[in-house]
């Protein structure tokens, strides 16, 4: 048992150090040092929207709590009554196919931020988005939006130094869902208290395999009608009609759920605590709450 210990052990520390300089070389060769988050208010909590089906829920119970505090909100948030009504001061955006907009959901979301922004808004995205001819766009004719930029630059090996480099916004965990990656952003904020709503992530009850074993799927979110969504072939990409196998959806998920370990792990790091008071939740990695 003892030589399988330091077998293991071995084995981890040389993992950590080839995987450690192979994130240095990519911090140097893909992140910026000049980017910077914007400045944050007095207040020590904020409040992160997930779009889950939940989030209905918990908007009917606790209205005044979403007055109280800074509130994160992404992806299509801005398609809801809420947007306008809670006015959020921030919003991520993650998924590059917000940026290249080449589908009509997005494309309306991208309008309605255009249209219905009528306060001062801070558009977080990574540097690839920069460019992108419909965000600038949107910032060109919005002048409430104010983009700023972080590094999305994925980080893999010692804890130790990889927080050193999240402190400075040069490198994140892997955030293969955006909330991972809004949840980074709160504790590199500053933000001390962070409330986290709407993340159901329930996806694995809404597959379903065809006798043609064709995996579909239903994305429900908490501004649609569930009775009217239906399923959908799960494809791998936009413009494809190859759709994911069983196996590589279930390991995709499980990178989502280690993303909220990792961030989880880090804001204990910064003395930060992140809150699940989502309704429904099958995220096990953070305190649970009930308001």
């Amino acid at each position: 048992m003892k030589a399988k210990y330091i077998y293991n052990e071995v084995v981890s520390f040389t993992a950590n150090c080839i995987n450690s300089c192979i994130s240095l070389l990519k911090v140097l060769v893909r992140s910026s040092f000049a980017l910077k988050l914007p400045p944050t208010g007095p207040s020590s909590d904020c409040i992160v929207l997930g779009n889950g089906p939940s989030l209905a829920l918990s908007f009917q119970k606790h209205p005044e709590f979403f007055r109280k505090h800074p509130l994160i909100c992404v992806n299509s948030f801005s398609l809801t009554a809420e947007y306008t009504e809670l006015k959020p001061q921030y919003y991520v955006l993650l998924d590059p196919n917000f940026w290249l907009a080449k589908s009509e959901s997005v494309k309306q979301t991208i309008k309605a931020m255009k249209e219905r922004t009528s306060w001062n808004i801070y558009l977080l995205v990574p540097p690839t988005a920069k460019n992108a001819v419909y965000l600038q766009q949107l910032i060109r004719e919005n002048p409430y939006i104010k983009p700023c930029y972080f590094n999305y630059t994925v980080f893999n090996g010692f804890d130790s130094l990889g927080y050193r480099l999240y402190r400075q916004n040069l490198a994140m965990p892997q955030c293969q869902n955006v909330l991972v990656a809004s949840l980074f952003l709160s504790v590199n904020l500053g933000f001390k208290n962070i409330y986290l709503f709407g993340a159901d992530h329930t996806w694995h009850q809404e597959l379903h395999v065809t006798d043609e074993n064709v995996l579909c799927f239903k994305n429900i979110h908490f501004y649609e009608n569930a009775e009217q969504v239906r399923y959908v072939p799960f494809y791998k990409g936009e413009h494809t009609k190859e759709t994911f196998r069983m196996d590589e959806i279930f390991v995709t998920l499980g990178k989502s759920f280690y993303g909220y370990i990792a961030v989880n792990k880090y804001a204990d790091h910064r003395k930060a605590t992140i809150y699940n008071a989502s309704e429904i939740s099958f995220i096990d990695a953070f305190k649970r709450i009930k308001l």
